[in-house]
């Protein structure tokens, strides 16, 4: 009985010691607040312990800027401490202390007349809500007015609702309004555009550092999901895309530098807009050589470059008369002359701060190929005149001429030792080192050559004009009226007597020469008219063997046939 007592006495004694002496704040349990006060702008620090006001609690307030309420304080029974209203924003630090347990937080204080704040947005629907706050808190029963130069049906004044908010009506057109907020003696004001529903929808797009080409869709400022979008560029460029959950999307980056035009479009409304978007190609350059002269060509993509810096310089041993520095013309080419020689030349083209460099074989091959070397010689004072040889042309063209004439070469028609007309056994090319043996067939050569035969045509006795005054018809001839008799030139064409000549007629012989001369023409033309039926045929076959003929004299005349040559010895006819 007395030991339960005493067991009881003590637990009370415990209960009543435990109230007297509360417990220390936990560190993980206090804090520290910053509100201000609407009506005034003062700050309430207010510190707690689970929930629970601390008093005494220590708190310092610092800054960098003169605030007024920079200092120490010490909480009171609600756990808080008062600081003034700040002349301008300030952002202060405050650090609370109880019980060896310390909080802190930083807090931006704005002066009072500054403290309210205005915003207005529009729904899908094209509807404004305007939103009155102070001290980020909706502020109910403020007063709003809102003006407007246009007709705006909502011009007016109003009072926010619980929530802070006034509704306007969508506009018929977009619209700038006026907007002014008061409560709690502190002002707002704020200048708004309400836009019209038609125009509600935007697209905006830039390229990213990858050259991708993001793209944006909004209505009132809010993102739209699914939001068809299509990209158009001036480059044979077009894209379409649909935006996410954040109005988003991308297009691949073009080839070429362009000017893209982008369009969004969904529930009937469209927006669009233009970027400048740089490419994915870079400066390209190449050289060709063609039959004509070396074509340089700068390209960018699939455009050509005008005006871009060509440098032409050899590489390794050789030499061109295309060196040096161009620029291209409005089709990015530039026109150089062609080798005198096999050369391998460096080509470096420089546009908008981008470079270009190729190596290109150039060769003299083209010179054999191409047919006519004096096309060729044409072709290459072309390509100096393209490319603007500022140099006397005619030593390049000169030295063109020498080392690539196809009539230069060992084996060249004509070269040889063995060509037609150069070989020591060739008529007239008698080398003159023969022993007597040789000159004697030489010389028997020479005579049974054609032409030099005395059975050659103008070449044997009988023939006119070869009488050796020996004939025993010779008298008869010459009283025939023969053309040695005659005084003719040798030729048998002579005319028949002096008076033919244009002599002096003898007088005595005028009558007797002239029944002569018609005796001899009735005879003649009698014997023609006999032979001309019987030789018929033959006179078929002997003019297809004289085309035959002919053809091989021309081939003679070609070659520039010898003085015994038919036609060409002194006593042919004509040649006496």
């Amino acid at each position: 009985m007395n030991a339960k007592r005493t067991l009881t006495i003590a637990l009370m004694i415990a209960v009543v010691g435990m109230a007297a002496f509360p417990m220390a704040a936990s560190a993980a349990s206090l804090s520290v607040g910053v509100d201000q006060q609407p009506e005034t702008g003062e700050a309430v620090v207010t510190v707690t312990d689970n929930g629970t006001a601390v008093e005494n609690a220590t708190v310092e307030v610092t800054s960098d800027s003169a605030y007024a309420g920079n200092g120490t304080y010490e909480t009171d029974a609600d756990g808080t401490v008062t600081l003034s209203d700040p002349n301008e924003t300030v952002t202060v630090q405050v650090n609370a202390t109880a019980d060896n347990a310390t909080a802190s937080s930083e807090a931006e204080l704005v002066p009072h007349e500054e403290s309210l704040e205005l915003s207005v947005s529009q729904a899908e629907d094209g509807t404004a809500t305007v939103t009155v706050t102070q001290y980020d808190e909706a502020v109910e029963n403020a007063t709003v007015e809102v003006s407007s130069d246009s007709n705006y049906t909502d011009n007016g004044t109003y009072e926010t609702d619980e929530n802070g908010e006034v509704d306007l009506s969508a506009p018929n057109e977009t619209v700038t309004v006026q907007v002014d907020a008061t409560a709690n003696g502190a002002n707002a004001s704020g200048e708004f555009e309400l836009v019209s529903l038609e125009d509600s929808l935007d697209v905006s797009a830039s390229q990213t550092d990858d050259g991708t080409v993001s793209v944006e869709v909004t209505q009132y400022g809010a993102p739209v999901e699914n939001a068809t979008v299509e990209a158009e560029g001036a480059e044979n460029y077009s894209a379409t895309a649909t935006t996410d959950e954040n109005g988003t999307a991308a297009f691949e980056q073009p080839e070429d530098d362009q000017e893209v035009t982008v369009t969004a479009q969904v529930d009937n409304l469209t927006a669009e807009t233009t970027l400048a978007v740089d490419g994915s190609a870079r400066l390209d350059v190449s050289a060709d050589q063609r039959t004509d002269g070396v074509f340089v060509t700068v390209t960018h993509g699939s455009d050509a470059v005008s005006n871009a810096t060509v440098d032409v310089a050899v590489e390794g041993d050789g030499e061109y008369s295309g060196t040096g520095t161009y620029a291209t013309d409005e089709s990015g080419e530039v026109a150089l002359p062609l080798p005198q020689e096999n050369v391998t030349i460096s080509v470096t083209a420089t546009a908008d701060n981008e470079t270009a460099t190729t190596t290109t074989d150039l060769t003299v091959e083209f010179v054999e190929e191409q047919g006519p070397f004096g096309l060729a010689v044409s072709q290459f004072v072309s390509a100096l005149q393209s490319a603007g040889f500022d140099g006397p042309p005619g030593q390049a063209i000169s030295d063109f001429v020498t080392g690539n004439n196809p009539g230069n070469a060992d084996g060249a028609p004509g070269q040889s030792g063995d060509a037609p007309g150069q070989s020591g056994e060739a008529p007239g090319r008698d080398d003159g080192d023969d022993d007597d043996d040789g000159n004697e067939t030489d010389t028997e050569s020479e005579d049974d050559a054609p032409g030099r035969s005395g059975d050659a045509p103008g070449r044997s006795d009988d023939a006119p004009g070869r009488d050796d005054g020996n004939d025993e018809n010779g008298d008869a001839d010459d009283e025939d009226g023969g053309p040695a008799a005659n005084g003719g030139n040798g030729n048998g064409n002579g005319p028949a007597n002096a008076s033919e000549r244009g002599g002096p007629d003898d007088g005595d012989d005028a009558e007797d020469d002239d029944s002569e001369e018609r005796e001899e023409s009735e005879d003649e033309a009698a014997d023609d008219e006999e032979d001309e039926a019987a030789d018929g045929d033959e006179d078929e076959d002997e003019e297809e063997d004289d085309d035959e003929d002919d053809d091989e004299d021309d081939d003679a005349d070609e070659s520039g046939g010898s003085d015994g040559a038919p036609g060409n010895s002194g006593n042919a006819p004509g040649r006496n």
